[in-house]
């Protein structure tokens, strides 16, 4: 799902950056000392969670857990995941340093957003048993991601849409993936440590 340097137009790589920064000053605004501990291990299961690839047809698929990131941390997941694709794009290289911006908005924003849509239902259904929320959460974000990652490539290039269209089929068996593990993280924190979920 990373988006490397010189794939997109400038005019894209400026969008990207314009709808990132705002959004980045907002959530590093919102972060809380006592939850470095947890931004920590939520960004190191992020960066781990992308290097086990599994091969798809001409694709190499990964997990993203964006949303599941978004669940755990709500708005804070923002930076936590920059901070995740800041070191993959530096270390393993996974996408470029000049269409950062662009990978923010397509991978870290839903993921925060969803997550923090995913709290407040969760606060609203507790102490019923929610973990179709992450089931959501998991799999939606991971959709909506795919989404903006398709428009991204198409509007582009017209040459790109073959591509847009593989990329976004490809990541359909992701995104019942991350809904599964979604909800049975949610089901597991319920039980032992519903805290961490925002309730």
């Amino acid at each position: 799902m990373h988006i490397s340097d010189g794939v997109l137009s400038p005019y894209m790589v400026g969008i990207g950056w314009a709808i990132a920064l705002p959004a980045l000053v907002l959530s590093v605004r919102n972060l809380q000392t006592d939850k470095v501990g947890a931004y920590g291990v939520i960004a190191a299961a992020f960066f781990a969670g992308s290097t086990i690839h599994i091969p798809l047809g001409p694709f190499s698929m990964h997990l993203v857990l964006s949303g599941i990131a978004g669940l755990l941390l709500g708005r804070g997941a923002l930076t936590v995941i920059t901070v995740g694709l800041l070191l993959q794009a530096l270390f393993i290289g996974f996408g470029g340093l000049m269409v950062l911006g662009v990978n923010i908005s397509i991978m870290a924003l839903p993921g925060a957003v969803m997550g923090a849509f995913g709290r407040r239902l969760m606060k609203q259904s507790f102490p019923k048993k929610c973990p179709w929320i992450g089931s959501l959460i998991g799999g939606g974000t991971i959709l909506i991601s795919t989404v903006l990652l398709y428009i991204t490539l198409s509007t582009t290039h017209t040459a790109l849409l073959p591509l847009a269209k593989l990329v976004f089929l490809g990541h359909i068996p992701i995104a019942i993936v991350e809904g599964v593990i979604g909800f049975w993280l949610v089901l597991f924190l319920q039980k032992v440590k519903p805290s961490l979920l925002g309730i």
